[in-house]
């Protein structure tokens, strides 16, 4: 009687094949679905409970300071070599401690910020000069109760994240203590992904998922921003010493 060869009726043979077609079928299942998900859309428990409105969002208007007092950046935790909130969304951070002034009017959301100063023999400019980004209506939105501004391209070296392009977006979420969550949204696209690989070596490609990363800082509220808040700078003309 002919005997059967081994490769056609051997379990562990059948198990072979399918450890690399399984792999080659979630690779495809991956490709058809959405973004990669790092972090949460909502701001982190930690930050207290996010204030809500009967209709629309609330009103974000308020003073904030500079650093965060929870989530990315807090205490003014950040590498030497990077810039919070890089490529400038929701607005250039330029100094360890800063007011950031937030106004809502006519559709528009503006955000400005400028340095404090605490040091009695430093003077700068820049405690009396703002920084200023403004957001009209037709590129924001209002998804449970928290603010959306919609995405925008970014210099891929400003990003961490892989693939070959980048478009960043922020949210914005009054919390009920007062303070302000802001949450930066970064999606990279262009990844890339291989069906296997063996001793360094990959073979075959396919289309990856883009990715989407979320960051949060909560901001402590100092001031209404029905007007503008006075100037923090302790400089003494002629003083000599801190």
């Amino acid at each position: 009687m002919p005997v059967s060869p081994p490769h056609l009726s051997s379990p562990s043979r059948r198990g072979g094949c399918f450890a690399w077609v399984a792999p080659w079928l979630a690779c495809l299942a991956l490709a058809g679905c959405g973004p990669d998900l790092q972090g949460s859309p909502q701001p982190p428990k930690e930050f207290g409970p996010v204030q809500s409105a009967w209709f629309g969002c609330p009103s974000m208007q308020g003073v904030y300071a500079w650093p965060p007092v929870a989530g990315a950046y807090a205490q003014g935790r950040i590498a030497s070599n990077r810039r919070p909130w890089e490529g400038g969304l929701p607005i250039h951070i330029n100094g360890p401690e800063m007011q950031i002034w937030v106004q809502q009017a006519g559709g528009e959301t503006t955000l400005r910020t400028r340095t404090i100063n605490r040091a009695r023999n430093v003077r700068s400019p820049l405690t009396r000069q703002w920084g200023l980004a403004t957001y009209g209506g037709a590129e924001t939105s209002c998804s449970s109760g928290m603010l959306d501004v919609a995405l925008r391209d970014i210099p891929v070296a400003s990003t961490d994240y892989g693939g070959n392009s980048a478009r960043r977006g922020f949210r914005l979420a009054l919390m009920k203590d007062g303070s302000l969550a802001v949450g930066i949204r970064t999606v990279s696209t262009g990844h890339k992904g291989s069906y296997f690989s063996w001793g360094g070596q990959s073979f075959g490609s396919y289309d990856a998922p883009d990715i989407e990363h979320w960051s949060w800082s909560q901001l402590a509220r100092t001031g209404p921003g029905d007007k503008e808040p006075a100037v923090v700078d302790a400089y003494v003309p002629g003083a000599t010493t801190p």
